[in-house]
């Protein structure tokens, strides 16, 4: 017990210090005059306790810096610039730890520092009509996810008008990808080789936080030139309190994705209930680089509320011969969890229910309870820690609970810690221990 206390106090305490510090700030007003806006922001994020039993990740203390600055609007014209870096806190991870290192807080082997231009593009909006242009977190269905440190970059160049009432259009090409620190842990935790949890590559072989074509980030080195993803979608919110989204995702010579929603409301005494449908549809075109594809996920979410409590119940079911090639750092389902995304595999159906409770104005406790049916979907032995080659079976049901507490003292300051209890389908296989009880706290400040 006194090593785990002693444990938890030292990354806390160096937590709180790195965001204690005294910010750095300009002002960016004068005379009347506007000069733009100015964004810094900071993270920290360390491991307290886990499983030791080598799958769940018991080590990492790690930080995020970012500073971005966007350029007030000249003639409808904006420019953005942001500049990110990720490494390990004061050198309090054990890099030859003999359990599991938390990779995904990191974007290097070694936790040294990297630093990344993730962002830097032009912006024109005028009226009904915008373009955008550049390196950006580029946020849609299939190319938003939840991250721990470093995101995810795109370069991608889009245009979308509002000319017709009540409905949006837009196109895009997204022709390169930088891979965050948690494309580590969506291929090889989350996703345990399934090419199904946002990465379908070991992004550490082609180098993360820096951009390469679509197909490299796909497939990996040396995988052919293609065109990218096109990305057509139209939106219309001409009924009440609901809003319909249509999103088609042509990634060239790999797959075609058919992405539709429907999120609708009904405010009652008070409180609020939402209703939520989604359909998401893969299939391989042209040279089929990635092979067959074909897969499908269905899924139904109600939430029912106020700004005091709130619960939900949501479920997926995926079908079709394949698993998903989920390779672009998308998360829409409704059932994803900290550590789980099983719906995205072959065959399975994935239930969700939890719920949230302000305790006091600035505290929040959440939690969440997802179990998936074991799947069709086989995961690399290598990936799993097993002996030898190939591949291997579910062996069961998969679930996880998270508990999360938050705390806001401050507008600008976040406090947050979670427990999340999980089980792989792979659980017990060779009697493997792949079982997590993950505890870690996180700490931001944003300016």
């Amino acid at each position: 017990m006194k090593k785990l206390v002693a444990r938890a106090i030292v990354p806390a305490t160096a937590v709180l210090a790195l965001i204690s510090q005294p910010v750095w700030s300009m002002g960016l007003k004068s005379d009347g005059k506007d000069f733009g806006n100015l964004n810094l922001y900071v993270k920290a994020m360390s491991i307290i306790s886990a499983e030791d039993n080598g799958y769940d990740p018991d080590d990492g203390t790690s930080y995020l810096l970012k500073l971005k600055y966007e350029t007030p609007s000249w003639n409808n014209l904006n420019v953005g610039v942001g500049f990110y870096a990720n490494g390990d806190l004061f050198r309090l991870t054990d890099f030859d730890t003999d359990g599991r290192l938390a990779r995904g807080m990191f974007v290097t082997d070694d936790g040294s520092t990297k630093s990344q231009l993730g962002e830097i593009y032009l912006k024109y909006k005028r009226e009904k009509f915008a373009l955008d242009a550049g390196h950006q977190m580029y946020k849609t269905p299939l190319t938003t996810i939840t991250y721990s440190t470093m995101p995810n970059f795109y370069s991608a160049y889009s245009a979308k008008t509002t000319a017709v009432d009540n409905a949006v259009f837009g196109i895009a090409q997204i022709t390169d990808m930088s891979f965050g620190s948690r494309a580590m842990t969506d291929f090889a935790l989350i996703g345990e080789g399934t090419k199904t949890a946002g990465a379908a590559i070991k992004a550490s072989t082609i180098g993360q936080a820096e951009f390469h074509r679509i197909s490299t980030a796909t497939l990996g080195a040396g995988a052919p030139s293609t065109n990218g993803i096109t990305v057509l979608n139209a939106g219309y919110s001409g009924i009440k309190n609901t809003k319909l989204g249509l999103w088609n995702y042509y990634v060239d010579d790999i797959a075609n994705n058919i992405y539709a929603h429907v999120d609708t409301a009904f405010p009652m005494k008070g409180m609020k209930l939402k209703l939520f449908g989604q359909f998401l549809n893969q299939k391989e075109i042209g040279d089929k680089l990635a092979g067959d594809l074909d897969f499908n996920l269905f899924g139904l979410k109600a939430a029912l509320g106020n700004k005091k409590w709130s619960v939900y119940g949501a479920f997926n079911t995926s079908s079709g011969d394949t698993a998903m090639l989920n390779a672009w750092g998308g998360d829409p389902a409704y059932t994803s969890s900290i550590f789980s995304r099983n719906e995205y595999r072959e065959n399975v159906n994935a239930y969700k229910i939890g719920g949230s409770y302000k305790i006091l104005k600035n505290l929040i406790v959440k939690l969440n309870y997802v179990n998936y049916g074991q799947s069709e979907t086989l995961a690399p032995r290598k990936v799993l820690g097993l002996a030898g080659l190939g591949m291997v079976a579910p062996q069961t049901d998969a679930y996880e609970t998270d508990l999360i507490v938050v705390y806001k003292p401050q507008k600008d300051l976040m406090l947050k810690a979670f427990l999340a209890d999980r089980t792989s389908e792979y659980n017990g296989i060779e009697g493997k221990d792949l079982t997590q009880t993950h505890f870690r706290v996180i700490a931001s400040y944003n300016y």
